[in-house]
């Protein structure tokens, strides 16, 4: 006899279609407002799962459309990273840039003893802003909110399925957009 999915099967199932599915589309709806062209990379520090919690992170995509990754330190001597994809909905050559971002990575530090400084992974969903300082394209600020939902950690640890959390980022493009 199966036993029903539990409610983080049900979080990881829609997590997953919300990256494999949602996001690409999104990135594909309206090409027509992009008037940059080629590829373009953005580096940057900051904080937040784009960065690895506190690290670097890249950005390497097309108009509308990019994937990102974040490497850095989750605190307590551990190693956080992140992947995912990134949507922009506007004209890419404008100041502001809101854009969606869907991730998988490192969403919780584990401080109890004996896990201390053990990692827990799951997915993020962030809604955010790309601010340009200056002319469009160099030095740009990025700013977001969104929803993590962490796996199951281990016995005895305290588990916050659901958090909302903040990123805050300094980066530099090159090319493209």
């Amino acid at each position: 006899m199966k036993k029903p999915l539990s409610v983080a099967s049900w979080v990881k199932a829609l997590s997953l279609a919300v990256l494999l599915v949602a996001v690409p589309a999104a990135a594909l709806a309206n090409p027509a407002q992009q008037t940059g062209t080629g590829m373009a990379m953005k580096v940057g520090v900051g904080g937040g799962l784009p960065y690895g919690v506190f690290g670097a992170g890249i950005d390497i995509g097309i108009p509308h459309f990019s994937f990102v990754a974040g490497l850095g330190t989750a605190l307590y001597g551990s190693l956080g990273w992140s992947a995912g994809v990134r949507v922009y909905f506007l004209d890419l050559t404008k100041r502001f840039q809101p854009h969606l971002t869907a991730m998988y990575g490192t969403t919780m530090v584990i401080k109890d003893v004996p896990y201390k400084g053990d990692t827990v992974n799951g997915f993020a969903f962030y809604a955010g802003l790309d601010h340009d300082i200056g002319p469009v394209g160099g030095v740009i600020l990025t700013y977001g909110i969104g929803v993590l939902t962490n796996e199951v950690p281990p016995p005895g640890v305290e588990d916050p399925r659901f958090s909302v959390r903040a990123l805050f980022g300094i980066n530099y493009r090159f090319g493209g957009r």
